[in-house]
C-alpha cells in the first residue's frame, strides 16, 4: 500500500504550507509568540528545510509579502492604475484582518512594518529614479519617509481597528497625501 504524500516536495510546496501555517497560527497569536517548532510541525517540515530558506519566523511573513506585493502593488508594472494597484494591496489586508493586526504587533527589527516600510521606499525611490529624480537627495528623502511613514502609521491603525473605515476613504487619503512634488510619478 503507497501512503498519500503529506510532506511538501519542491521549494514552493515548502513555501505554501509553512505560509498557510503561519496564516492558521496567526489567526490566534502575534508572530512574537509563534515559534519555528510551531510553524515547522503545523506545516509539516523539518526544522532544516526551514532554515534551508528562511532566516527567522519574520523572514517568512516578509517573503510571503512579497508574493502578495507581487499580485497586487506590483499589477501596476502591468498597466493597472496606482490606485487600483494600492485598492488590491489594501483588499487584501483588509481581507485577512486578524493575520496582519497579528503580524503589526511585533516591535522586531525584521518585522512586517518595518519590512513594509523599506520595500516601499525601495519601491518609490526606483520610481522617482526611473523619472530622473534622484531619490538620494535630502530633499526628496524627507518627503519620501514622511509619505511612508505616514501611510504606514494609517494602515496599522486601520488594521488595529479592524480594517472598518471604507477602503476607498482609506484610498482617497492615501492620494490626497502623496507630496505635490510626487504626485506625477505616484498617481
Amino acid at each position: 500500500m503507497i501512503l498519500p504524500e503529506i510532506y511538501p516536495r519542491n521549494d514552493e510546496q515548502i513555501h505554501q504550507c509553512l505560509f498557510d501555517a503561519l496564516i492558521k497560527l496567526m489567526q490566534k497569536t502575534p508572530i512574537d509568540y509563534i515559534s519555528i517548532q510551531d510553524l515547522v510541525e503545523e506545516a509539516h517540515v523539518s526544522r532544516s528545510a526551514f532554515y534551508r530558506r528562511y532566516k527567522d519566523k519574520y523572514d517568512l511573513l516578509n517573503q510571503s509579502y512579497e508574493r502578495i506585493l507581487e499580485k497586487t502593488l506590483f499589477t501596476v508594472n502591468q498597466g493597472i492604475s496606482w490606485r487600483e494597484a494600492v485598492t488590491k494591496i489594501y483588499e487584501v489586508i483588509q481581507q485577512n484582518v486578524i493575520f496582519f493586526k497579528n503580524a503589526f504587533e511585533s516591535t522586531d527589527d525584521n518585522s512586517l512594518k518595518n519590512y513594509i516600510f523599506d520595500r516601499t521606499m525601495r519601491l518609490e525611490s526606483e520610481i522617482l529614479k526611473k523619472a530622473g529624480i534622484d531619490p538620494s537627495s535630502d530633499r526628496v528623502q524627507y518627503r519620501l519617509r514622511a509619505y511612508v511613514a505616514g501611510g504606514l502609521e494609517l494602515t496599522v491603525t486601520w488594521v488595529k481597528s479592524g480594517a472598518v473605515f471604507p477602503l476607498e476613504e482609506l484610498v482617497d487619503i492615501f492620494v490626497e497625501n502623496v507630496p505635490e512634488c510626487f504626485k506625477e510619478y505616484f498617481i
